[in-house]
């Protein structure tokens, strides 16, 4: 499960760098396209991610992140993909529905808290790890005895 969780992080960071390019470099109408397209294919990775963590969930991982809020427990994955696909959500309503120089902004804004949230997957990522670390242990042994 690791290997999807910092591909889903590394691909949520690319669309953020997308999303801020297209609000930088380009004029609001292409924004408005760019934006959808992108905001529609986060959403769909953000939701299969999190349809992903569902199925192979267990009852109690060990290394895996927790937040208790108000005596429920949330899964710190589930709620990053969660929180990424409701801001895909709002990005495909931005461009749809506002003039293209609000769009535009609204761009910018999506992009940079989607680097926000990727940033802290990527971090939470590498500080909650499933791999196995090896110790290797010198010993000195005592001189052996001629038979």
């Amino acid at each position: 499960m690791s290997r999807q969780q910092f591909f889903f992080s590394l691909g949520a960071l690319g669309a953020a760098v997308l999303l801020i390019l297209a609000a930088a470099a380009f004029g609001p109408g292409a924004v408005k396209g760019v934006g959808l397209g992108i905001g529609v294919a986060c959403c769909t990775m953000s939701v299969s991610f999190t349809a992903v963590l569902r199925r192979h969930r267990r009852l109690r991982p060990e290394g895996h992140p927790e937040l208790r809020v108000s005596g429920r427990v949330l899964g710190l994955w589930s709620l990053l993909g969660g929180a990424t696909a409701a801001v895909a959500v709002w990005e495909i309503v931005g461009a749809a529905a506002f003039a293209p120089d609000v769009s535009r902004w609204l761009t910018l804004a999506n992009g940079l808290l989607v680097a926000t949230l990727a940033c802290a997957g990527l971090v939470a990522h590498e500080i909650y790890t499933d791999r196995v670390v090896h110790m290797l242990e010198v010993v000195e042994r005592p001189p052996r005895e001629p038979a």
